[in-house]
């Protein structure tokens, strides 16, 4: 490694861990603290931006921490601040919870956060409410997911997490987040079955009839007709709520 290269390793190494790494050699004290205070405080606001309810749960104090953590441990893969919040839910998914005395829900609630942020980057339906198929004719209508979403089952119910209630029993929780047609992001959340459902659209469009048989065929129920008469009610939901577009058939 070249001398300059090495001035380089050593000066980010230090930025990033000062408590473990020396600076080099040369550079003043105050110098050293401009660039880590800058540096770091900006990491910071990347993140604290994304994450209000995880930080609001852990408190000012062990967030810091546990973002510090972050940005001294974690390889990060790119310069770009707009990624950072992604970095922070892989360093999370990547570390012992445990040991570090955090929540059980603290990596999926991360996610769930990061999310929000993703899903409102995404092109929905430009605003443009969807046509709403009626009930008679949904049945051999070609359905369709919002493009703006993202399905997701998590462990913990991360949608009702906050400072005040924030449980670490496990239930299993399913939720599709979508931007409606206010441009706003929101969530719906969903049964197993609606679960399975939304993943099967989201894999290849299907007509309502031909999507309800595949789930009655993968739940082996012994009676497809209540299948489909509960389906086409959660579709007709679905589709008000602008999760869903339906086209009818001509």
């Amino acid at each position: 490694m070249l001398a300059f290269q090495q001035y380089q390793a050593d000066f980010t190494a230090h930025i990033r861990d000062p408590r473990n790494t020396r600076k080099p050699a040369g550079v003043a004290d105050k110098r050293m603290a401009v660039y880590r205070e800058i540096v770091f405080n900006n990491f910071m606001a990347s993140v604290s931006a994304c994450f209000p309810v995880l930080h609001q749960i852990l408190g000012k104090r062990k967030f810091k921490r546990l973002v510090r953590l972050c940005f001294a441990q974690h390889h990060f893969d790119s310069p770009l601040f707009r990624k950072i919040p992604l970095a922070f839910v892989n360093f999370l998914q990547s570390i012992d919870l445990d040991a570090y005395a955090l929540p059980p829900f603290s990596a999926q609630l991360a996610h769930y956060e990061w999310t929000e942020l993703y899903v409102s980057n995404l092109s929905s339906w430009s605003g443009r409410q969807a046509e709403i198929v009626a009930d008679d004719a949904l049945l051999s209508s070609r359905l369709l997911l919002n493009p703006a979403h993202a399905l997701l089952a998590y462990d913990y119910p991360v949608h009702l997490l906050s400072k005040k209630h924030a449980p670490t029993d496990k239930m299993p929780t399913y939720l599709c987040l979508f931007t409606n047609t206010a441009s706003k992001v929101t969530f719906i959340q969903l049964n197993q079955v609606t679960y399975q459902l939304l993943q099967l659209l989201q894999a290849q469009a299907h007509t309502t009839a031909s999507a309800l048989q595949i789930i009655a065929q993968q739940l082996q129920h012994p009676h497809p007709e209540i299948v489909m008469q509960f389906g086409l009610q959660a579709i007709a939901s679905l589709q008000q709520q602008g999760a869903v577009s339906a086209t009818a058939s001509q």
